[in-house]
């Protein structure tokens, strides 16, 4: 459950309370989710996009507006004191178009499990529209039960026909040799990290290829990592029984590296 810590939230930029906002959201099936860092928000312009393209896809009414958007992201920030935390954008069309802005409680990636790497599994599930940002409550519950019994930090969603698409709540990329290997555009929801580090990828003379995964094949790969808004990259050490030493591996650590530097670029 999604736990909403600002007692100052906005809806169409405007402050309403924590209860109304409460109230409100549990209705919305569409969300963004925007890492604020020193009181700045991160790749705002690129969770805009995706979110007015969630809405496209999911063919509800209404469109968003940039300024407005923007508007309210920089209002939400002033009201409330958190400088380093996540917010949340719920959006729902009820006679007229709504945006709901709040702060969640949010989970980084501790220095240990940057170092160490995390430990993920593998879950028989596919999203209904995979390029969407769609709430789905039975993945969600049934993820949550996975990793708190599994004790992992990610569960990999695998399809009927046995193919890797993404985890529940991130990106996956394999490494094979010099290249990176990442499940096609059509499969899996549009991260905006994602998007980023394709791009740095593909700036920086790093071979990219996205295709179909299947799970079958990932014995064969030399390490793995996962992308996020609030994950950064992060080194996967193992998938199920898998063992991977992706920590270490030279590719993973240099396109964490060029990640982090358009991040800084952000927030200056």
């Amino acid at each position: 459950m999604i736990k909403i810590l600002s007692e100052k939230n906005v809806k169409n930029n405007r402050i309403i309370t924590k209860e109304e906002t409460e109230m409100l959201a549990a209705d919305a099936k569409i969300y963004e989710v925007v890492r604020v860092m020193d009181g700045k928000p991160v790749f705002l312009k690129e969770h805009f996009d995706r979110m007015n393209e969630s809405i496209r896809l999911s063919r509800i009414k209404g469109r968003l507006d940039y300024e407005e958007f923007k508007d309210s992201i920089d209002l939400l920030i002033r009201e409330n004191p958190y400088r380093n935390l996540n917010i949340r954008i719920s959006y729902l069309y009820d006679e007229k178009p709504l945006t709901l802005f709040y702060f969640i409680e949010s989970y980084y990636p501790t220095r240990e499990e940057f170092r160490r790497g995390i430990h993920t599994v593998t879950l028989k599930m596919e999203r209904s529209n995979p390029n969407a940002k769609l709430y789905q409550k039975e993945l969600r519950d049934e993820v949550t039960r996975l990793i708190k019994e599994k004790n992992a930090f990610e569960a990999l969603l695998v399809n009927h026909d046995g193919t890797i698409s993404e985890g529940s709540r991130s990106n996956i990329f394999f490494v094979k040799g010099n290249k990176l290997i990442t499940p096609p555009d059509s499969s899996v929801l549009l991260g905006v990290t994602r998007s980023k580090v394709i791009s740095l990828c593909e700036d920086n003379g790093i071979e990219i290829e996205k295709r179909i995964i299947r799970l079958d094949e990932i014995g064969g790969f030399d390490g793995a990592f996962i992308t996020g808004t609030s994950n950064d990259v992060l080194p996967v050490k193992t998938i199920d029984d898998r063992v991977y030493n992706s920590p270490d591996n030279d590719l993973v650590k240099r396109v964490s590296e060029l990640y982090l530097e358009e991040v800084a670029k952000e927030i200056r």
